[in-house]
């Protein structure tokens, strides 16, 4: 089968497609002949060694496309099922193996779409975030950086669905600021000034929850905005900075919260937790309740290509691959 391979850590030059075995499910997993693969951050930290992969490896955490085979154990999923699923990495392949428990039947209206192999990191971690971590209230305020990426567009649109405030959100160009809008956000602001125009915005209340992937300078600005009892949820670092943290005794006086979450450790320790917003992401997309917001889709042999749109943070919503 081809795969694309990391064979040392580099730029995405280092990117090479090369014939490998075919996997064959274990006790408890399937293998998956897929259709598409979403590009994300996660792969991106892998191929630069920053993540959990050991080279040579696949990067690629999340496909769609039909049970080819199932293991010992497996049941209620059948060779030539469409679905999704969630790897333990290695999904930029034409064939995968993944944990039947990370596994989901596809609806019709989803069976064959891009959309399908782009939902289980955006929308199940915007489930996560607003539902498990954050435990978002309706009358409360929410700043999530990163408005245009994937995740961004997914939870303004969840806001919006369960009827929550419309969020508030930043961006690093007008266009994303556009998009960002269209999926639902109150207000979007730019990096360089976004705490003294959301301070300015909010009578110097602030916000209730910052949602923060980005990290460095960016995540130490936005504990200042937090309202009492206010909580910052971070879900990544793309800055590469340090990490900058207030003391304990600072966050007590201003009484707020500081929580972690990995949408890439959770389904290792704990799948149980995971299964059921796998489910509702395919419902929601499925019905069409939430826009993916699929901006390009490249062709396998051109993953190269696609993890250099995404580090150079040029497009919106989610990048796929067609295997």
């Amino acid at each position: 089968m081809r795969a694309v391979v990391v064979p040392e850590y580099g730029g995405p030059d280092v990117l090479t497609i090369r014939e490998l075995p075919e996997p064959e499910p274990g006790p408890g997993e399937v293998s998956i002949t897929v259709a598409f693969a979403g590009v994300n951050y996660t792969d991106v930290r892998n191929r630069i060694g920053d993540g959990l992969g050991r080279v040579p490896f696949v990067p690629g955490v999340e496909v769609a496309g039909t049970v080819r085979a199932t293991g010992p154990g497996v049941t209620g999923l059948a060779p030539g099922q469409p679905v999704a699923a969630l790897t333990r990495g290695h999904g930029y392949a034409e064939v995968v193996t993944a944990a039947a428990e990370l596994t989901v039947p596809l609806p019709a209206s989803l069976a064959g779409r891009p959309e399908s192999g782009s939902m289980f990191v955006t929308v199940q971690l915007a489930l996560m975030l607003l539902r498990r971590v954050a435990r978002v209230q309706p009358e409360e305020t929410v700043l999530l950086h990163g408005a245009a990426g994937g995740v961004g567009a997914v939870t303004g649109q969840l806001a919006r669905h369960w009827g929550l405030r419309p969020l508030l959100g930043t961006v690093s160009s007008p266009v994303k600021a556009a998009f960002a809008q269209r999926n639902g956000y109150a207000a979007v602001y730019t990096y360089p000034d976004f705490d003294s125009a959301v301070l300015a915005d909010t009578g110097g209340r602030g916000v209730d929850v910052v949602l923060d992937p980005v990290g460095g300078d960016v995540r130490a600005r936005s504990f200042v905005i937090l309202a009492p009892f206010g909580r910052l949820v971070t879900y990544s670092n793309i800055s590469r900075e340090p990490e900058v943290v207030p003391d304990a005794g600072w966050m007590r006086a201003r009484c707020v919260g500081y929580a972690g979450f990995s949408g890439g450790q959770l389904p290792r320790r704990a799948p149980e937790l995971v299964r059921p917003s796998l489910l509702e992401a395919a419902d929601l997309v499925g019905s069409g309740a939430l826009d993916i917001a699929v901006s390009q889709v490249f062709p396998l042999a051109q993953a190269a290509e696609a993890h250099r749109v995404f580090e150079r943070r040029a497009a919106v919503g989610k990048l796929i691959l067609a295997v």
